[in-house]
């Protein structure tokens, strides 16, 4: 029992509830990746770990600074409140683990990838160390990205062409022009789980001083004209690529995440319109986890739109990821 109430506390001092992101991204990898000689189950499973690994690191890497930060602005660790409807570095404010446990934390979370990546360096070539080194410099710039509206791009760009394209890589040393192309689909789906939670958080990141592309739009309707651009072009990419890189047609299954895009966009138009609405799961709008618990915090108003943004990232990587092997 000692043991599970260490890894419970450990998953939930990384936020590990959003490592569906990682996972995603790997759909499409393993799809183009199992067709290659060079693949093995092995490596791939080795890709998954470092990948998640290096998520979580930089998950609580970004609460770390944020503590830190409020810290040097002469701020008591117990006084430190976040504006935020999901709690933020519980875990760190109410003294669960020290700064020199954090620390450790972050060293393994950290040097166990960097270790998979120098074995993946020897067997498919050094621009394994390329993507890692790219990686690992928006990695450590993310918790200040957000004083330059570029917090969104760039998680984006590290789920979308980064982990994709090198971890195709690293798994058969080879590059796809196909699977590039798909990885910038993966990139928009990615932008609308980050667009949506930001525009929930309007008035938080507002009073924080935060620099989201929301706030860069200036009103919450060109906010929600640019989610529905984003959703454009996540499923005009994938149609591009069929018609002219010869990506598989059963790609297309993509368009099975049309019920999740349509509800998310109704949805997020009533929350800026200020309506009351009945937050109703169906199974066809995918996984709402704990759902009777959210509904007793009365934050189900903020989840069933977050779930419904992430479950259409997730599921219109699984789906491309389907149409290629299929």
């Amino acid at each position: 029992m000692y043991f599970l109430n260490k890894i419970k506390s450990f998953l939930q001092l990384t936020r590990a509830y959003s490592l569906g992101v990682t996972f995603a991204s790997c759909l499409p990898v393993l799809a183009f990746a199992h067709y290659s000689e060079r693949f093995s189950i092995f490596n791939f499973a080795l890709l998954l770990i470092a990948l998640c690994l290096v998520h979580l690191g930089a998950n609580l890497f970004d609460d770390y600074i944020d503590v830190k930060q409020k810290l040097k602005n002469n701020q008591n660790l117990k006084d430190i409140k976040f504006n935020s409807f999901v709690p933020k570095a519980k875990l760190i404010l109410d003294g669960t683990y020290s700064f020199f446990d954090l620390n450790l934390i972050l060293f393994f979370l950290f040097i166990i990838p960097l270790f998979i990546g120098i074995y993946f360096a020897f067997i498919s070539g050094w621009q394994v160390l390329l993507f890692a080194f790219f990686g690992g410099i928006l990695t450590l710039i993310y918790p200040i990205s957000s004083r330059y509206y570029l917090a969104e791009i760039i998680i984006g760009l590290i789920y979308g062409p980064l982990i994709i394209m090198g971890g195709y890589f690293a798994l058969t040393g080879e590059f796809n022009s196909g699977l590039f192309l798909l990885s910038w689909a993966i990139f928009f789906a990615t932008l609308i789980l980050l667009h949506t939670h930001s525009l929930m958080d309007w008035e938080f990141d507002e009073s924080d001083g935060k620099k989201t592309l929301c706030l860069y739009l200036k009103t919450k309707r060109n906010a929600m004209r640019t989610l529905k651009g984003m959703i454009f072009a996540s499923y005009f990419i994938i149609i591009f690529g069929v018609l002219t890189l010869n990506l598989n047609p059963h790609t297309l299954y993509v368009f099975l995440t049309l019920p999740i895009a349509t509800k998310l966009q109704e949805s997020m138009n009533d929350y800026i319109n200020i309506n009351n609405v009945k937050f109703t799961p169906r199974w066809y709008y995918g996984f709402f986890e704990n759902w009777k618990e959210i509904e007793q915090k009365n934050i189900a108003f903020f989840m069933y739109r977050f779930y419904l943004a992430r479950n259409f990232s997730f599921f219109f990587a699984l789906f491309a990821a389907i149409g290629t092997i299929v």
